[in-house]
């Protein structure tokens, strides 16, 4: 979903539960019947890149192009982030005298075709933005793409555009006619010329589940799992419990994970489940100042002003705590946190969507995105999704192509802790001894069969990649 981030996300800060179990879900999914329709082989491996909507960063030309700098000099192209995604605000409100969409000229005066030819010439890939709808999202119902969706490929395929983001944004949400939606522009991307990456999200409904209610792999190269994701560790607000669509769904890293088991089966090479764009260097103040109503000029990374949170504070009757911690540029993931929140996403096999501004992350955020032994777990050719040891589901583990066992160990917890395991537990063959890479120490150690992770931080994790050596 891309609507109003009206007050659930500030009632969340004040509902925050950081010490829920890393638990889960055991939701079970269905598919519509009498709908058929396969798409095409999609991406091998899950895409790489970012995307401008938790960024903060306005849509530009100006500064699309410095974010295409930014990604090439920090090492992220090297890294594997390819594709440059421009979410809503990039289009005119009104289409062209033909019917054709358009860039708004006052942002991007040479268009996007001359945009696509700047990624394309540092090696990178430019992906767009649209919706059938466009009724609770960013862009303009003028200039959504219901009725239009022919002629919209062929557009974004003379652009040189190679990704589109297609949300549904209506409260309205049957499930046969999102079917049949999200497959009209299916159709269209193919007839276009074009290999165009699908990439959906169904869920930008009254019916948040709509990605677990049908399998979506017959209609797109990648899905949104759940609505969308905040940064957060966890959201303590029920969801759906306020009325309108723009307040539910916003959900935590540690709630993704009930909603990504169930889908397990269907990831594979060419389709995708979606937890949604990584908040990995998104400061919560930042996020919500980038994203209420009247505060678009708000892009800098840091606290909201005392002029916004007096609105804010005046405007949803917030409790002083939460407005204390609106003020504070560090409540959000902290650095444990935010390993936790990658390591994640690389064992669900994830696309690695950043949603940060590039051009002024900080070390650490850059070293998180870039961990090269991370992001190979990500893009491992298997395409697995990594499952939890029923015997202890703070422990996922993912088989990979070379017969390695990668391993993440999670501390759930609101301190330090030390978490025991075996070799034989987590399923490896019998072996005299077993090679232990720590991934995020880039260490490497030996082992008879017993694992012993000491010390994980509150939140933390260790994440270890296993080997019979002898």
């Amino acid at each position: 979903m891309r609507s109003r981030i009206l007050p659930l996300v500030l009632l969340t800060a004040a509902s925050l539960v950081l010490g829920d179990a890393l638990l889960l879900g055991d939701t079970s999914s269905t598919s519509a019947d009498g709908v058929t329709g396969a798409a095409p082989a999609g991406p091998p491996t899950p895409p790489m890149g970012w995307n401008s909507w938790n960024s903060g960063v306005p849509l530009t030309e100006r500064n699309v192009h410095a974010v295409i700098d930014a990604m090439s000099a920090s090492g992220m192209v090297a890294a594997g982030y390819r594709y440059v995604n421009l979410d809503a605000g990039w289009a005119a409100p009104d289409r062209d005298a033909e019917g054709n969409l358009r860039a708004d000229p006052q942002w991007f005066p040479h268009g996007i075709a001359a945009l696509a030819d700047y990624a394309h010439s540092h090696g990178m890939l430019l992906g767009l933005y649209s919706s059938p709808f466009n009724q609770i999202c960013g862009q303009a119902r003028t200039n959504a793409s219901f009725g239009h969706e022919t002629a919209d490929a062929r557009t974004f395929a003379a652009w040189g555009v190679d990704f589109l983001k297609y949300d549904w944004c209506r409260a309205d949400a049957d499930l046969t006619e999102q079917v049949r939606v999200f497959s009209t522009m299916r159709d269209a991307l193919r007839a276009s010329g074009r290999r165009i990456v699908y990439s959906i999200n169904p869920n930008s409904s009254e019916n948040l589940h709509a990605a677990a209610d049908y399998d979506w792999s017959r209609v797109a190269d990648m899905t949104r799992n759940t609505g969308d994701l905040i940064p957060l560790w966890h959201n303590g607000s029920p969801t759906g419990q306020l009325e309108t669509t723009s307040n539910r769904g916003l959900i935590g890293v540690t709630d993704e994970l009930g909603a990504a088991e169930p889908l397990a089966a269907r990831s594979r090479p060419g389709y995708w489940n979606d937890p949604d764009m990584l908040v990995v260097g998104v400061q919560l103040a930042h996020f919500i100042a980038t994203h209420v109503d009247g505060y678009p000029e708000a892009v800098v990374q840091g606290p909201l002003t005392t002029t916004q949170t007096l609105e804010l504070e005046a405007s949803f009757e917030l409790p002083s705590a939460v407005v204390g911690r609106l003020r504070d540029p560090d409540f959000s993931l902290n650095p444990d946190e935010q390993r936790s929140h990658f390591t994640l996403w690389s064992m669900l096999a994830a696309p690695l969507i950043a949603g940060n501004d590039v051009r002024t992350m900080t070390e650490t955020t850059r070293a998180i995105l870039t961990n090269p032994d991370v992001v190979a777990i990500d893009q491992d050719p298997t395409g697995t999704q990594a499952a939890p040891l029923p015997a202890d589901r703070r422990i996922l583990t993912k088989r990979l192509a070379d017969g390695s066992l990668a391993v993440a160990i999670f501390n759930p917890a609101e301190s330090a802790t030390t978490i025991e395991t075996t070799t034989a537990a987590l399923g490896l063959p019998t072996a005299t001894t077993y090679t232990v890479k720590d991934l995020w120490t880039h260490t490497t150690a030996e082992t008879t069969g017993v694992l012993t992770a000491t010390g994980i931080p509150a939140h933390g994790v260790t994440m270890l990649k296993l080997t019979v050596a002898h």
